[in-house]
């Protein structure tokens, strides 16, 4: 095979798994969910409370920007509106395509003129990958409180998470000499000094992005904890924060298995004797909320260039 061949026998299969997993996910909701209560479970939440969470939602892709901003005000002179702007732009298309790695791209495209295409692949690349490392720390640490206070689990157990965590937190704070470390086996030295200087002062903005990502795990939490509050099930708070964070890291894997982040959030909530009707409906008004979210700001901040083009 040709490599010319190799990227459209890719997207081919690519294209084969999805509708694989569209026709998948049609049978499994045809099967398993009864469709009378999935129907009665979104009728249960009235327009006021979807209104309240969607106000909540709205801060959601700010703060996302906002951790974006971060990494890049000592690369870029792009102003932060300019990102939210791009940031939002990426939504709009990964809601289309059912992938997040969309926005990794929109936000690549935006910088490549600034900083050169190889230290935007590396700044997208350090903002993906702390993203991901931030979201198991939040993990570990939701895990070992809800164990230590909620169940009854041998100290054994919670010392050895404890000390799990706080290895894996020594490893954010020393990430730069690990991967700058890999990269000399495999790089140029030119290539790894180039990381190196960039992750050096990424590094100097750690305690900013921990606190960054926490906003968003907090506030993403308190979007399902709301639809779950207004569809009559007390889901307890500390429960949301230990699923939020592995139904993000499953969803990574949208841009190949179709309803990958409604299927996770179903399966995953039957852990916690949530009914499955009840899981999807809560899965698809956060679905509804985020194209909701997403219409709403790309309109707002692109309003001068719509009223543009309509009055030409």
């Amino acid at each position: 095979m040709s490599q010319a061949s190799l990227p459209k026998a890719r997207n081919n299969f690519f294209l084969f798994i999805k509708i694989l997993t569209i026709l998948i996910f049609m049978y499994l909701f045809f099967i398993f969910i009864n469709q009378k209560d999935l129907i009665n479970s979104l009728a249960s939440i009235s327009i006021k409370e979807i209104f309240f969470i969607y106000f909540l939602y709205l801060f959601l892709p700010i703060a996302m920007a906002f951790r974006w901003f971060v990494i890049l005000e000592n690369f870029s002179k792009i102003k932060f509106i300019d990102l939210l702007r791009n940031i939002i732009s990426g939504f709009s298309v990964s809601l289309i395509f059912s992938s997040a790695l969309v926005i990794d791209a929109v936000k690549f495209m935006r910088i490549k003129k600034e900083v050169g295409y190889e230290n935007a692949f590396i700044l997208t690349s350090i903002d993906k990958f702390f993203t991901l490392f931030f979201k198991i720390l939040f993990l570990l640490i939701f895990v070992v409180f809800y164990l230590h206070f909620y169940e009854e689990i041998e100290p054994n157990v919670i010392l050895t998470l404890l000390i799990l965590t706080f290895f894996y937190l020594l490893i954010i704070f020393r990430i730069d000499k690990i991967i700058v470390y890999f990269f000399r086996k495999f790089l140029v030295k030119r290539r790894y000094k180039n990381i190196e200087k960039i992750f050096k002062k990424t590094k100097k903005k750690i305690i900013r992005l921990i606190f960054v990502n926490l906003i968003i795990q907090l506030i993403n939490s308190s979007i399902y904890f709301l639809i779950f509050l207004f569809l009559d099930n007390n889901l307890e708070f500390i429960k949301i924060l230990i699923f939020v964070p592995i139904i993000e890291l499953l969803s990574q894997f949208s841009f190949i298995i179709f309803g990958m982040k409604e299927f996770s959030t179903v399966f995953l909530l039957s852990f916690f004797n949530i009914e499955k009707e009840l899981a999807l409906a809560a899965a698809l008004i956060y679905l509804f909320l985020e194209y909701l979210v997403i219409i709403t700001l790309y309109l707002v901040l692109n309003f001068n260039k719509i009223n543009f083009l309509k009055k030409k």
